[in-house]
């Protein structure tokens, strides 16, 4: 490569020439426990609605504000720990992050009621603001040749941690019950807490704060992993510049960038937290068309609507969520060859389609396919949206821009369980067209976005 020749080279270029080995292996196998951990939570919200609504006889605004409550914590700690994290670094925050997760989860297993419920799990969602700070950190050490591939691949986590949980809940809530359940989906955490201590501090970040002997330390851990040597020359000052403030986010030439992204981000929560929390809720209530109603309950149980979930009703949710695992391949095909742009676009279109065939009266297994379809397409729409977020704003601003996309997903995640969980009761067609139109609308706007960032280098400032 070039720059060996010359007396400077940027961390970009030591990253590049640093190449794909077993030092972004261990970065990758960390974040993915913390992606892990994640799903798990994530998933939680679906599969413990339905035995906490029938425990304490809750009404579906009551099992709503659950969920939205998780949201509501990520957003109030989206915007705190990105600036944080800007500011002090990526890796304290990341660990400060995975031991607030792993203490307050543990704890929401003794919820004594309802509303200590919703505010341990407010909690939970505060940590998991800061969570997004693994990926940037494993984002930061990825060549470009191998960016967008990796970063697609660290999905197949979340895909694992979400069917995990199900297949979980299945065989702990009919058996010993949801408190144990809500412990054990808290291990993770537990276990991404005693290997987090080994994550580098991020070399972009070092050397934006222009801490260049730090930065060379990092770099030479990783050179050293993967069986290389660090170039000789002297690695390039990056200009100190003003960080962690939302005025860089609207200058330069990004506002119309984060205005679309902000506006993409909510979209992407919102469908895809509604469709996690809908199939259970369809399977719950409505089950497939043609079933059977449900046999008449007693006075409270038809106040709160209780109706627990099957075997069968699981096997769905399980088979459903497998969808999530099609969009690697789907995005390892298109995200380079399309651009990130295109990707997402039809990947918003395609959830569109899919959400509107899930009203069709069917059988079980053809809404099982529509569910995976939505499943698929929102799960690839989320990993590509993240890969564009963390290519399209620079080091200097990179966790804020992320953070604050962040925080409107959050948005988008408090509105949806009033759609999912509570309109849905009184309209199928009409949520599920809600999320359909809010596709469509968003396709279009991913055409909008001012920069494509395929082949391009991370930008510093």
């Amino acid at each position: 490569m070039s720059f060996l020749r010359d007396e400077t080279y940027t961390v970009d270029d030591a990253v590049n020439a640093m190449g794909f080995g077993l030092f972004q292996v261990k970065l990758l196998a960390i974040c993915g426990l913390f992606t892990i951990s994640d799903a798990l939570e994530m998933q939680l919200l679906a599969v413990l609605s339905p035995v906490v609504r029938c425990d304490w006889m809750l009404e579906e605004w009551q099992v709503a504000l659950i969920t939205s409550v998780v949201f509501i914590g990520m957003f109030s700690g989206s915007h705190l720990w990105g600036s944080w994290a800007d500011k002090f670094g990526r890796y304290p925050i990341a660990v400060m992050a995975a031991t607030w997760i792993a203490y307050f989860g543990i704890l929401t297993s003794f919820s004594p009621g309802y509303i200590w419920l919703l505010l341990l799990r407010g909690l939970v969602g505060l940590g998991f603001g800061g969570a997004v700070q693994s990926f940037i950190l494993l984002s930061e050490y990825m060549p470009s040749q191998y960016r967008a591939k990796i970063l697609i691949l660290n999905s197949v986590f979340w895909a694992v941690g979400s069917s995990l949980e199900i297949w979980i809940a299945s065989v702990v809530i009919p058996t010993i019950g949801w408190r144990y359940l809500v412990a054990i989906s808290s291990l993770p955490s537990i276990i991404t807490l005693l290997t987090i201590w080994v994550l580098p501090e991020s070399a972009r970040y070092l050397a934006a704060c222009g801490r260049i002997t730090e930065a060379k330390k990092m770099l030479q851990h990783g050179f050293k992993m993967n069986g290389k040597n660090l170039p000789a020359g002297k690695l390039v000052r990056s200009e100190i510049v003003p960080r962690g403030t939302i005025r860089q986010l609207f200058g330069k030439g990004y506002a119309r960038t984060t205005y679309i992204m902000w506006f993409l981000w909510f979209a992407t929560a919102f469908i895809y937290y509604g469709i996690i929390l809908a199939q259970s809720e369809i399977l719950e209530f409505h089950k497939v068309c043609g079933a059977a109603a449900p046999a008449e309950e007693e006075p409270m149980h038809e106040k709160c609507h209780c109706n627990l979930l099957s075997g069968a009703d699981y096997t769905s949710m399980i088979l459903a969520t497998l969808g999530e695992y099609i969009a690697i391949p789907i995005n390892l095909l298109s995200i380079d060859s399309l651009g990130r742009k295109w990707t997402l676009a039809i990947n918003f279109m395609c959830s569109g389609v899919f959400f509107l065939l899930v009203q069709i009266c069917t059988t079980r297994v053809w809404l099982t396919v529509f569910i995976f379809g939505v499943r698929a397409f929102a799960s690839a729409i989320f990993n590509t949206i993240y890969i564009y977020t963390s290519e399209v704003y620079p080091t200097t601003m990179r966790s804020l821009g992320l953070g604050g996309c962040s925080a409107c997903a959050r948005i988008g995640a408090m509105i949806t369980p009033f759609i999912a969980q509570v309109l849905l009761q009184k309209s199928l067609v009409g949520s599920l067209w809600m999320y359909g139109s809010v596709c469509m609308a968003c396709s279009i706007g991913a055409l909008l976005l001012p920069y494509e960032t395929r082949g391009r280098e991370m930008p510093v400032s």
